[in-house]
């Protein structure tokens, strides 16, 4: 079995039946769409699929509710309060201009309503000055709530939305002497997982005054860590400043509260639903710091190289990479020079942006050099400008003829057409390991190519997004070679070409979350994947939804095989991705077999929060 996943996917209430292996498409993309289409039979469409006639008007919803203050269970007049529809597998929409978005504002009593509302499926969020902006149906401020499902002429009401009171952290940062540093940068960050690995992420940030205070508001109940760093530190590519002496340099570094250099040993505060925690004082720590400089040179053109920006980003994605804000040199001189300063010892990756320019023209040429600096400086580097690799490729849909689907695109409406091209597949790469920063992406065009330039010689996973509804990706060949799963190596310095092959027979799984006493559960994730431990090297592969206002949910798009399927009561964002973590409760997941086009119901598991904890313990 060959399966790429690369987009989340949102939940549906509505069961779904096969209907003698038939299916139903949507126009998504000219040729690709069109191919699509040739592909599938035309039947009668299932329940909850999209109207077959887009035409007919469709009776208007409303949704009512009420906005109250969580801490006091007072009323909120002045909430803003938006609803917006989902662009996703399964959600009848396929142009982002057909999207219906609406915004309205609590009175007094903290009532809002939202009239002749379009059908369909949506997200309700609430922001109001004072409070922690929030998704509705949300178990914490992180998660990202419930979707709503309105069928035609549907009224939802009696909604209630309680809005967190924000914490604020207040104090000041000073330097060895006691002295404000005015114009230092503070950074709030919390743990939180990425890809399934427990680091800390920023949350918020505040300039430092000239008497050196500073504020962060807007924090939900949490612990949270702090760092502050001197604004010399994190000038811009045209202001960097170099020594005024010879000899060894020394400057102020990023500092963690209360006095640690490092992440590891920051000291946590702890921020309580509308508190607010002053006093908190961080004293700027000096370290030795190096430099690194040269020149780059256009290999193409000869001589040196102008108007390029360079990034010096970490080597390694470790914990502190995530937090590391990339130092910036700007190449303008007619020397090609640049020059990063205030460096700390490490292994680190000097690239080039590749959303600059060069002579006028977008960056094609690429840099990528690592640099180790350990107790000196780095000079008289010279870095080679090339046009890096390319990468071709072509998307195409199994069993459906170039020659067909060009028949079938030229005989499309003007508004299919618009709806292919804002429908069609994009394609982009991430790295293995390291830090992900501008990565090479192409939307493809009507007949299915797509063109990659400027890529660095590295090891990507091929991600492909924007997929046709009832489609996924049955295999990314690139040298005759699937690399859906064991990912893209490029080091060897060539480029070449990748024919991803799309399947219009995917199936679907749909169900609905219920507890012990037979209750549905709104806002829970419910998490898919293939059972096993992906072989070292290869991408895990796994599929996620939040169930809706009836516990209900929908996985679609998928390639056929044997899956495992469970719902979490309350469950940290990102920790699900994890498969060390999602293989301790495999024994208590439901099992699924799908197979092409079939549409497949799951009673599926509600994990506990306690036992989510004390698995989550053992693989931190």
């Amino acid at each position: 079995m060959a399966q790429h996943f690369s987009t989340p996917v949102t939940s549906n209430a509505r069961k779904t039946h096969c209907l003698g292996g038939a299916m139903t498409i949507r126009l998504v993309g000219s040729l690709v769409a069109a191919a699509v289409l040739s592909s599938a039979q035309v039947t009668a469409p299932r329940p909850g699929a999209p109207d077959a006639n887009p035409d007919k008007p469709k009776e208007k919803c409303k949704v009512e509710g009420r906005v109250t203050n969580l801490s006091s269970g007072e009323p909120l007049k002045k909430t803003t309060l938006r609803l917006r529809m989902s662009m996703s597998p399964g959600a009848g929409i396929s142009n982002p201009s057909d999207m219906a978005n609406y915004s309205t504002t609590s009175d007094a009593e903290g009532k809002f309503l939202f009239e002749d509302v379009e059908p369909g499926r949506y997200t309700l969020s609430a922001e109001r000055p004072g409070f922690v902006r929030a998704n509705y149906g949300a178990r914490s401020n992180a998660m990202g709530g419930t979707a709503i499902a309105l069928d035609a002429g549907q009224h939802l009401k009696d909604l209630v939305f309680k809005l967190t009171p924000q914490g604020v952290i207040a104090g000041k940062v000073t330097d060895e002497d006691g002295d404000p540093v005015s114009g230092a940068q503070v950074q709030v960050y919390r743990f939180a997982y990425v890809r399934g690995k427990k680091q800390l992420q920023p949350s918020g940030a505040s300039s430092v005054s000239a008497d050196g205070s500073f504020m962060v508001a807007n924090l939900a109940p949490g612990r949270y860590y702090l760092s502050a760093s001197d604004s010399r530190a994190m000038m811009g590519p045209w202001q960097q400043e170099r020594p005024g002496r010879r000899g060894p340099e020394e400057a102020y570094v990023t500092t963690y509260y209360a006095n640690a250099l490092d992440a590891s040993s920051a000291a946590p505060v702890d921020v309580a639903a509308g508190a607010e925690i002053r006093g908190v004082e961080i004293r700027l720590r000096k370290a030795r710091v190096f430099h690194i400089s040269g020149k780059v040179v256009n290999t193409v053109a000869g001589g040196p190289a102008q108007n390029l920006m360079l990034m010096l980003l970490p080597k390694d994605n470790a914990d502190g990479a995530m937090m590391f804000r990339p130092i910036m040199s700007m190449v303008r001189d007619r020397e090609g020079s640049f020059y990063f300063n205030h460096v700390l010892p490490g292994s680190y990756v000097i690239q080039s942006n590749t959303n600059t320019s060069v002579n006028g023209e977008r960056n094609a040429l690429v840099t990528r050099q690592v640099v180790t600096v350990s107790n000196e400086s780095i000079e008289d580097l010279v870095l080679p400008l090339g046009p890096g690799l390319e990468i071709t490729g072509t998307i195409k849909v199994e069993g459906v003829e170039a020659q067909v689907a060009a028949q079938q695109a030229a005989q499309q409406t003007a508004s299919q057409r618009a709806s292919a091209q804002a429908r069609r597949p994009f394609v982009n790469l991430t790295v293995f390991e390291g830090t992900n920063f501008n990565t090479p992406g192409a939307q493809s065009r009507d007949d299915g190519s797509f063109q990659l330039r400027g890529v660095s010689p590295d090891k990507y996973r091929v991600n492909v997004s924007n997929l046709p509804d009832g489609t996924y990706v049955k295999s990314i060949l690139f040298g005759g070679q699937d690399v859906s799963r064991t990912g893209l190596d490029l080091t060897g310095g060539s480029g070449g070409a990748l024919d991803i092959l799309l399947s219009p027979n995917a199936a679907d799984v749909t169900g609905v979350v219920r507890n012990d006493k037979g209750e549905t559960i709104p806002g829970v994730l419910v998490t898919l994947w293939s059972p096993g431990q992906a072989p070292a090297g290869t991408a895990d592969s796994y599929r996620f939804a939040n169930t809706d206002q009836s516990g209900g949910f929908r996985l679609s798009n998928l390639a056929p095989g044997e899956y495992r399927i469970v719902a979490w009561e309350d469950i940290e964002p990102g920790l699900a991705q994890d498969p060390d973590f999602r293989k301790r409760f495999e024994s208590q997941a439901a099992s699924v077999t799908l197979r092409d086009n079939s549409h497949d119901t799951a009673d599926v598991k509600l994990i506990a929060k306690d036992a989510i904890e004390a698995e989550a313990a053992k693989v931190r």
